[in-house]
């Protein structure tokens, strides 16, 4: 499965953010449409209680396709997937699918859920 077409996505903060980006990208990698019912507020409010009742908290970072929750240096709440232990995620300055360590200088309170 190609994941190509992702990495081309374009951030906007109100029509496409981490949430819009991961929940398409989980949709692509299990077929799984549940993380289209997050928006960036209740991301950004932490209540998500509720839709990860469905999922299973992992250890991290994983090989098989898993949600990521994390925290930027701000305290600000960002969704990702972590595939082959790489995290793929959007924000401004655009897509990346980088090795997982890349991404500890930039976030933090990594939590993994399938």
């Amino acid at each position: 499965m190609s994941i190509d077409d992702l990495l081309f996505r374009q951030y906007n903060r109100e029509t496409y953010n981490c949430c819009h980006f991961s929940a398409e990208a989980w949709q692509r990698f299990t077929g799984d449409k549940r993380l289209h019912d997050i928006d960036e507020s209740t991301l950004q409010a932490g209540d998500l209680r509720l839709l990860f009742t469905h999922y299973q908290r992992v250890d991290g970072p994983t090989v098989a396709p898993s949600i990521v929750l994390m925290q930027n240096l701000q305290g600000e709440f960002h969704m990702g997937i972590c595939s082959r232990r790489r995290l793929l995620h959007i924000r401004e300055e655009g897509t990346a699918f980088l090795p997982f360590d890349a991404s500890l200088h930039t976030y933090r309170n990594f939590r993994f859920y399938q």
